[in-house]
């Protein structure tokens, strides 16, 4: 029986063997970290400069010889597939892994022995199962996931994008996210964490997944989404993703509980306003990726332009992928007044993409909705482990080391669990925290304990 790695192989094989330029350029990333992962050099930075090799040799040859003992098999298959389900000849879940940032794939590489066989056995193991299982299960994959409203009645909080005539642009948005991992989040009951401390920091409302299609227009570029309060849950060993300071100050308040209660703290993030995501790349990306798919030959060149004079001297220009890292080395003044003033305002009427519909299609859409300071998901920190320094999050490099535990099942806000800073506050009703109120626990993480009294305090 063919094990994980020959059906790796037999994936890269199968690609090339097709003999498509473009379907190369699609399985070279996967590829290239197969190469890496068993180059016996797996964990160091060397393992990353052999996986960018083979991708770059694999994509350059175009055709390919299979070698290994699954490709023939494979390629039997997936002739079968592609001829009874009348789709392209691009396997999805291989776009999928081409479209992730090269960098968070070599940084998961580096930070975790086995991160590379993580990133790649799910979408193998999938693949596999999928064209075992007939060609209309690789037809449900390539449609992804419709329609960013929620069911039913397309409802969403209108701070998404203030303005009044922006609204109607927004309530017949849709978008197609494919999921990247398959994951069920359980729901939980607090009640069953009694004595356990708790840690608490702001969390945006984006999601997880692979944006590949906004408004009927497919993406050149398809946007990778890390997330925000899924985060958790897409990657194994870690709790949450934050810039150096608040993810140290998460991480050493979690050592400090566990001295003094001998448990691993509970993790407990609050839901960000709508616009919160706006420090996040994600934002940024999908406005430029929109722009790259429909603009034209003369609008990009303006648009390059008025990029290169005001913000980035040595912009590669819209077209080209180095673009986006460039975009993302940006100050976070300099990334905002891009988007605000140039992508949203100046050229949003040449074809691009409104800064409130790209906060509303990276969104979770289980928090479209949700008031600010609301309570979702619950993981938990392991401060026995070393902090991670280096996330694979293209915004958030640090790593806190845990594992998400499941979401809620009531609605309830973060002030109902800091009962003391809410009576220090003066808070009457603990589920309308007014602005300032908020503010004040975006300064720092807070923590608290869910003992018996709180717990009662919450209907438990």
């Amino acid at each position: 029986m063919a094990d994980y790695l020959d059906y790796l192989m037999g994936l890269g094989e199968t690609g090339a063997t097709l003999g498509s330029g473009a379907m190369a350029g699609l399985l070279g990333m996967p590829y290239g970290v197969y190469k890496g992962a068993t180059s016996g050099k797996l964990g160091t930075r060397e393992a990353n400069r052999i996986a960018e090799e083979e991708a770059r040799k694999f994509m350059e040859q175009y055709t390919y010889q299979p070698r290994g003992k699954v490709a023939p098999e494979m390629m039997q298959t997936l002739g079968g597939l592609l001829e009874s389900s009348k789709l392209p000849p691009v396997i999805p879940e291989a776009a999928m892994l081409a479209s992730i940032p090269r960098q968070a794939v070599a940084s998961q590489a580096e930070r975790a022995g086995m991160a590379a066989e993580r990133a790649v056995a799910p979408v193998v193991e999938r693949t596999m199962a999928k064209g075992g299982l007939g060609a209309g299960l690789l037809s449900d994959l390539a449609q992804g996931t419709r329609s960013q409203m929620l069911q039913g009645n397309n409802v969403f909080d209108p701070r998404f994008d203030a303005r009044k005539l922006e609204q109607e642009r927004l309530r017949n948005l849709k978008t197609t996210v494919v999921p990247i991992y398959d994951y069920t989040i359980p729901k939980i009951n607090l009640a069953d964490y009694q004595d356990y401390p708790f840690i608490t920091s702001m969390s945006d409302r984006t999601r997880t997944g692979l944006l590949t299609d906004i408004d009927g227009v497919s993406l050149n570029r398809p946007v990778y989404l890390q997330g925000g309060q899924p985060y958790m849950y897409e990657n194994p060993g870690q709790v949450w993703a934050s810039g150096a300071k608040p993810a140290s100050d998460i991480y050493k308040m979690a050592g400090m509980l566990k001295e003094t209660t001998g448990k691993d703290p509970l993790y407990i993030p609050w839901v960000m306003s709508p616009s919160g995501s706006d420090f996040a790349n994600m934002t940024g990306e999908t406005m430029l990726s929109y722009a790259q798919t429909v603009m034209g030959k003369d609008t990009k060149k303006g648009l390059d332009r008025q990029i290169k004079n005001r913000f980035i001297p040595d912009w590669a220009g819209i077209d080209d992928p180095k673009s986006l890292d460039q975009f993302r080395n940006l100050s976070d003044r300099k990334r905002k007044a891009m988007k605000k003033t140039l992508l949203d305002k100046e050229f949003r009427s040449e074809g691009g993409l409104s800064i409130g519909e790209a906060r509303l299609a990276i969104a979770d859409p289980n928090q479209l909705n949700l008031p600010d300071a609301s309570i979702l998901n619950v993981g938990q920190v392991f401060p026995d482990q070393p902090l991670i320094m280096q996330s694979g999050h293209s915004a958030y490099p640090l790593g806190v080391p845990g594992q998400g535990l499941g979401a809620v099942q009531e609605n309830k806000n973060i002030f109902d669990l800091l009962l003391m800073h809410r009576l220090n506050r003066g808070i009457i009703d603990p589920s309308n925290p007014s602005r300032k109120d908020i503010r004040t626990l975006e300064m720092k993480p807070y923590a608290g304990l869910l003992d018996a009294d709180l717990l009662k305090s919450l209907g438990y």
